[in-house]
């Protein structure tokens, strides 16, 4: 399988505090254009379709990102779609997902959504007092509501497979937001660790865990309940590896990080949140005009992510729940003086996370058996 990240904009209608594209450390984003131009889609797509075809992948996961992808506009995102219908390679299964802040989103998007079989992932960050703290527009002003009409629409419609992120605001209670999700109609749902590493974390009191702190209560009440309908991707990844099996997100877990980028100029990179790392972090000077797939996967950042096991720290290594978080996400790894030989900037969360839900799965999961 091959994930793809193809960004079709330069650009965003919000304005998040805390974005690593565009309020973070890296400002190349002031060099690319708004919308990605149609020939550069062409060559992009192109390019990818040639990797899987030489190298035998039969499963392509195409996941449109920005910025804000909805910029684009209908006509251009149905002409790209129907490029990739008319140029897919016979035999290459392709599934496509698309991440929005949603205040764009409508019911003629969904339509085309469904034509095409595009998942959505819709980003919230908790109840209005919440999310309108950090997710705004360029006039400061919160965008819960213009969300919250696109949650509505896609939960009454039945169109498209959705779901939400919400990052990790440690000053706020977990279960609130959590809470918040439910009332709402929120099924599916993933909660992410702010983009921070050893260079950039803020600061928090010796010895506390606050990112654990506001996933254990929400792991709780979500465990005890056990509704098989509601999905929380990152405690699924945990317990999935507590019994021998494979994380389903990138962020947990052991095993290579092959993400490929294609920004809106044609640039081609490794793993898009590696940008967070440092300006101009992620930039190979490959663009799909002139460069393959193959030239991008043979630089030494790529070969960092290909290579991630070989990047932990001993003390990583001597961890007892190592197996499950994998060291953390490689970009939270990072720092200046030693790259990504590090434990994660997450590592006490990550730590005391996963042993409250093994002291919580594990001892059902041998009754049940034992029964």
């Amino acid at each position: 399988m091959t994930h793809v990240i193809f960004k079709l904009t330069g650009s965003c209608n919000l304005n998040c505090s805390y974005c690593y594209v565009f309020n973070g450390e890296d400002t190349r984003y002031l060099l690319r254009p708004r919308l990605m131009d149609r020939k550069v889609a062409q060559a992009g797509l192109n390019r990818i379709f040639e990797y899987t075809q030489k190298n035998g992948v039969n499963r392509l996961v195409l996941s449109f990102h920005g910025g804000e992808p909805l910029l684009v506009g209908k006509e251009y995102l149905s002409w790209l779609l129907t490029y990739i219908k008319e140029t897919c390679p016979i035999g290459l299964q392709v599934n496509i997902g698309l991440q929005t802040n949603g205040v764009l989103l409508d019911r003629e998007w969904l339509e085309l959504f469904a034509q095409y079989g595009i998942s959505v992932g819709v980003s919230i960050d908790g109840p209005p007092e919440i999310h309108d703290r950090y997710r705004v527009d360029h006039g400061g002003r919160g965008s819960y509501q213009a969300v919250r009409r696109a949650i509505d629409l896609l939960r009454d419609n039945d169109l498209v497979g959705w779901g939400v992120l919400c990052v990790i605001n440690p000053e706020v209670r977990g279960l609130e937001v959590y809470r918040h999700f439910r009332e709402i109609g929120i099924e599916s749902m993933d909660f992410l660790f702010p983009d921070y590493n050893h260079d950039t974390l803020p600061f928090h009191p010796v010895g506390t865990t606050p990112y654990a702190d506001y996933l254990m209560e929400i792991f709780d009440e979500w465990y005890a309940i056990g509704d098989p309908s509601v999905r929380i991707r990152k405690f699924e990844s945990i317990m999935r590896m507590l019994l021998g099996g494979q994380s389903n997100v990138d962020s947990i877990g052991l095993g290579p990080i092959d993400e490929i980028v294609v920004e809106a100029d044609g640039s081609l990179e490794p793993l898009d949140v590696l940008r967070s790392c440092g300006d101009g972090f992620t930039y190979m000077g490959l663009n799909v005009l002139h460069d393959t797939i193959e030239d991008l996967r043979a630089t030494p950042l790529f070969r960092i992510g290909l290579d991630a096991d070989q990047h932990h720290s001993e003390t990583c290594r001597q961890c007892s729940v190592f197996p499950v978080c994998g060291a953390g996400y490689l970009p939270h790894r990072f720092s200046r003086a030693s790259g990504f030989s590090n434990p994660s900037i997450h590592c006490s969360d990550l730590k005391k996370l996963i042993l409250h839900i093994a002291n919580r799965f594990v001892p059902d999961i041998l009754n049940a058996r034992a029964n």
